[in-house]
């Protein structure tokens, strides 16, 4: 009964750390892909009914008129 009782807690014990670590990897590849497209994810271009050319970005919702 004892042996089963530590196998129990063995297998507990690697699943919570296979999760830990598979949810680190995930996690780790997000940050990576957010730092990669920072730009494209920060700031869109906008084109008014004139023609004219903007830059908005998203994080400070502010608009600027692209040189």
């Amino acid at each position: 009964m004892i042996n089963l009782r530590k196998l129990n807690f063995f297998s507990n014990n690697l699943i919570k750390k296979r999760n830990f670590f598979v949810n680190l990897l995930i996690l780790s590849s997000l940050s990576f892909v957010f730092i990669k497209n920072i730009d494209n994810i920060r700031y869109t271009k906008v084109l008014s009914d004139d023609g004219k050319s903007y830059i908005y970005d998203r994080f400070s919702s502010t608009l600027r008129l692209n040189k």
